[in-house]
């Protein structure tokens, strides 16, 4: 016990010291840098998976089964996570507590996605113990599983590694903003390759996910390794020296009343988001029309959360994360009001934005070549429904990075409750409920739908779907998740952890700090 005390003691000057470094730009792109081909497959993930396994240019399952097995496989994800996270905190190692477990966890996760989106075997109907079903299902949920458990040692280390890498206030803000725009980008990699694609005659969502996958394969142990090398993992300092059992550390975490404010927000906002994804595709293809372009407006809609990130990161620092998280909320549900009126809009009020007559400018060899690729497809509404997304798609950064931002500092009320350091926990339990809700928010979306009458596996244009079913298609993909976005707005309203709160705290951590040594 005396050993452990002297180590404490000796380290916590350096602690201090490293408490006020600020990061260099190459070591904010190093640590967010492994984020771009992490999202880059996180797209796919989201918004491709249920096209490539329920739609029938995919592989023609129901949508309603894949919504429950990408639930179970969810559900396993999120309670690993706190195990995770649990033994990030307390493992030490010559390398870090963090560093090893994002090493461990990438080639696991490359695996399981190129199992998921890649499937060496074809799937058929077969019959086991009076039972007949599509072996696509079981594959599924297998792949899924490896997917997730890569996902987990990897991702909730990092994601406490973050945390840890600084004790400012606003440089906390700036590590996740660059986390964020390495993430955007990878998405508009991901939202871009089936644009590109497209104009090579692949325009399935199973030729985009091919390629992701393989670009994943490739650019992620390079990037992983670039991380580890170049971007500091700091000397833990624990003014407690004896370790916390696994009961009493998550009960500090959930007595922490900031963080379970997060917690309750982020739940709710999971769901909304694992709505929108799940249903983004089948919105744009049979409400729309226009599923062939749907990488399109994937595009635009992650340029236009590229471009508002630095934007939210000064209204942040001017007024408080909490109040700018609660404007990037309110600016996300006054565009989303827009999406079921596009729906049931008549296509003739947008003609004028249809691309024959956009690109009239062209010469006529050229226009012609370009509007052969948009035959048949009603382009104006779909420009217009881009519009609208890129404006409301503009909230997205914000509502990503400032909530992973504010949980860092709600990890320094901890520290100075119970002298340790446990980020691990902190974001396992944040990962956990984020991946539970989103399995919730799955299974609402994909089944809702159904119960209100929308087959996925219909023909767009000769569709046996009711203009009800497809209204409420747009109410599920929109409304609804703009309702559970709402219900941080009273729990964000007097949040009490501020700028001045955080750095009171820290200050009395480095005068506990100062005292012991």
């Amino acid at each position: 016990m005396a050993e452990n005390q002297a180590s404490v003691t000796e380290a916590a000057p350096a602690q201090a010291g490293e408490g006020k470094r600020t990061l260099s730009a190459w070591q904010l792109a190093s640590y967010g840098a492994p984020a771009m081909p992490l999202s880059m497959v996180a797209l796919p993930m989201a918004v491709y998976l249920p096209a490539v396994y329920a739609d029938s240019e995919g592989f023609g399952l129901g949508l309603a089964f894949v919504g429950i097995v990408m639930m179970l496989s969810r559900i396993f994800d999120g309670i690993t996570d706190p195990l995770i996270g649990f033994i990030s905190d307390r493992i030490r190692t010559p390398w870090g507590r963090r560093k090893p477990f994002v090493v461990i966890g990438t080639p696991i996760y490359i695996a399981g996605i190129c199992l998921l989106f890649i499937p060496p075997v074809d799937f058929e109907e077969v019959t086991l113990w009076g039972l007949t079903f599509n072996t696509g299902y079981p594959w599924m949920l297998m792949a899924l599983v490896i997917t997730y458990v890569g996902a987990t040692v990897k991702d909730v280390p990092y994601s406490a590694w973050g945390g840890e890498l600084t004790t400012n206030y606003n440089e906390r803000t700036l590590v996740t903003s660059w986390r964020e725009g390495f993430s955007v980008t990878g998405s508009l990699i991901g939202a871009f390759t089936p644009t590109i694609i497209l104009f090579f005659g692949y325009d399935k969502p199973l030729d985009a996910v091919y390629f992701l996958s393989l670009a994943i394969a490739f650019m992620m142990p390079i990037l992983v390794a670039n991380c580890v090398i170049s971007t500091p993992e700091h000397r833990v300092v624990e003014k407690r020296a004896e370790r916390l059992p696994l009961k009493e550390s998550f009960s500090y975490v959930w007595q922490n009343e900031a963080y379970r404010r997060l917690v309750i927000i982020f739940l709710f906002s999971s769901i909304g988001a694992a709505m929108t994804n799940t249903l983004s595709f089948f919105f744009v293809k049979h409400v729309l029309l226009a599923g062939d372009l749907y990488g399109l407006y994937l595009a635009p809609y992650f340029v236009s959360q590229i471009v508002a990130i630095p934007l939210w990161f000064k209204l942040s620092r001017k007024v408080g994360k909490h109040r700018a998280t609660m404007v990037a909320i309110g600016w996300y549900a006054v565009w989303s009001c827009f999406i079921p009126l596009i729906a049931i809009a008549p296509m003739v009020w947008f003609d004028a934005f249809e691309i024959p007559k956009l690109l009239a400018f062209l010469p006529e060899n050229a226009h012609a070549s370009t509007v052969a690729y948009f035959e048949g497809i009603p382009t104006g509404k779909f420009l217009f429904f881009i519009v609208i997304m890129c404006l409301k798609g503009s909230s997205i950064g914000a509502l990503s990075a400032l909530p992973y931002a504010m949980a860092a500092d709600v990890v320094d009320v901890d520290e100075a409750q119970t002298g340790k350091r446990q980020g691990g926990a902190y974001f396992s339990i944040w990962l956990m409920v984020r991946k539970l809700a989103y399995a919730l928010g799955l299974l609402v979306g994909t089944n809702l739908v159904v119960i209100f009458g929308f087959d996925s596996l219909a023909d767009p244009l000769n569709t046996t779907n009711t203009a009800f079913a497809l209204f409420m298609l747009a109410c599920c993909y929109s409304i609804i998740p703009a309702v559970f976005k709402f219900i941080a707005i009273p729990l964000l309203w007097n949040y009490s952890l501020t700028e001045d709160r955080v750095r009171e705290i820290q200050a009395g951590m480095t005068a506990a700090e100062a005292r012991a040594g």
